[in-house]
């Protein structure tokens, strides 16, 4: 399975949605059958977050207003945009629009790209990933076996 993320910026907002697509890796089949059998992998796509590759000291860190965003892998994730930004967008000057309000993958942070770019390897990183990690425990699930008749 390969992770692909979807980057775009309009007015200083930083949108990624990640995108989980099978592309034939040997893993595929059998992960298709126990997402049939056992369901779609869930992972956290919310809460804190600390940068891994920050040099800064303390570490760069951030944040969405939500702690949890369950989401599964292949059904739900690409269904999800995650939007980093230094302020909140301005609302329209016009009588009638509400104020702008912070969604719950809205992440306000001094370094938006450092965020986006940190988010999107916390999340889809081969081998340490969250999304790793889901799928590690789903390969773990014991498939029924097929057992043949047997004449005596």
């Amino acid at each position: 399975m390969r992770v692909h993320a979807v980057v775009t910026q309009a007015n200083g907002v930083i949108s990624v949605t990640l995108q989980a697509q099978f592309v034939g890796d040997p893993n595929d089949l059998t992960d298709k059958q126990k997402i049939a059998a056992f369901g779609d992998p869930l992972v956290n796509i919310a809460g804190s977050f600390i940068d891994p590759n920050s040099v800064s000291s303390p570490p760069f860190s951030f944040q969405f207003p939500q702690t949890e965003q369950y989401v599964g892998v292949t059904t739900q994730m690409s269904g999800f945009t995650a939007r980093f930004m230094e302020v909140l967008p301005q609302a329209p000057s016009q009588p009638g629009f509400p104020p702008p309000m912070q969604g719950p993958l809205d992440c306000i942070t001094p370094n938006p790209s450092e965020a986006a770019s940190a988010w999107a390897f916390i999340i889809g990183a081969a081998g340490t990933g969250r999304i790793a990690q889901a799928m590690a425990a789903l390969r773990m699930q014991m498939l029924t076996p097929a057992i043949p008749d047997q004449t005596i």
